[in-house]
Formats: C-alpha cells, structure tokens, sequence
C-alpha cells in the first residue's frame, strides 16, 4: 500500500479516477457504511473536528448523507444521486475554510482507518488513490508563503 499524499497547488483540480468495481465488490455497503462510521467518529476529536457537528445526532446526518456520495463513488447504487442530485464538491466545501494541511489531517484520518480495513490492497489503493486526488478540489483556502506542510 502507498499512502502518498501529493502537494495542492491552490486552485488545483485535478482530474481523478473512480474506485475499482473491487472496492466495493469486497467492502460492500455495509462495510462502507462501517468504514465511514469509523472515520467520522475520528475525524470529530482530529484538529479539523470543527468542521464537523458534534451532537451525535447531527453527525449521524451527515455519516449517512456522505456515505451515499461514497457507495456511489464506488460503483454502488446511485443512492446519493436518486435522494440528492447532483454533487457539487467546490459548493459543498465553501462553507468551510480548507486548507492543504486541513486536507491532509482529513487524508491521515482515513488513512488509520483504512488501514485496519480488511479488504485487499489493490482494493484499497483503488480508493486511496481516488480520495487523495479527488480530496484537492475541497482545498478552498490559500496559506501563506512561509507555511510549510
């Protein structure tokens, strides 16, 4: 497994593939749903946990809402799609201000968990690949020259 994250260039969005049909084909819904349950309930006490809700209710919302972009990211059904529409991820972000280092606290933060995943390697590059190239298009907010990541 690579876990390579590559450097933003602000503005930068860059094309991207989709999963593997394996991704899916070996996690299933159910393990996506576990898999993003798991995230988000790390991701909350990470250093960009403010940009998440913190009443559990609230954050239930959105496991499920994000969960159905991802299966369907994935190859899965087009729940997302039949409930929602279209995605817009510039629009979805612009809520939040997010940076390269904000993304890559998100990227490290899927990385643990994918990591405890028991699926294929090549199932889960598949997706890793997918997240760490699809991940630039939320980064919405420069730094400064003299910050380094």
């Amino acid at each position: 497994m690579d876990y390579h994250v590559s450097k933003t260039e602000f503005g930068e969005k860059p094309n991207f593939e989709y999963p593997k049909p394996i991704f899916i084909e070996e996690l299933g819904e159910e393990g996506l749903k576990k898999l993003f349950n798991e995230f988000y309930d790390l991701i909350v006490d990470s250093d960009i946990g403010n940009f998440f809700p913190q009443e559990e209710e609230e954050l239930e919302k959105v496991k499920a809402h994000n969960v159905k972009f991802f299966i369907e990211a994935a190859g899965g059904p087009k729940h997302y799609s039949e409930t929602v529409g279209h995605f817009d991820m510039v629009k979805a972000h612009e809520p939040f201000s997010i940076t390269e280092k904000a993304r890559r606290e998100w990227l490290g933060t899927m990385e643990e968990v994918l990591r405890k995943t028991d699926i294929s390697d090549e199932a889960k590059q598949s997706f890793w690949d997918f997240l760490e190239r699809f991940s630039k298009h939320t980064v919405n907010t420069p730094v400064s020259e003299d910050f380094k990541i």
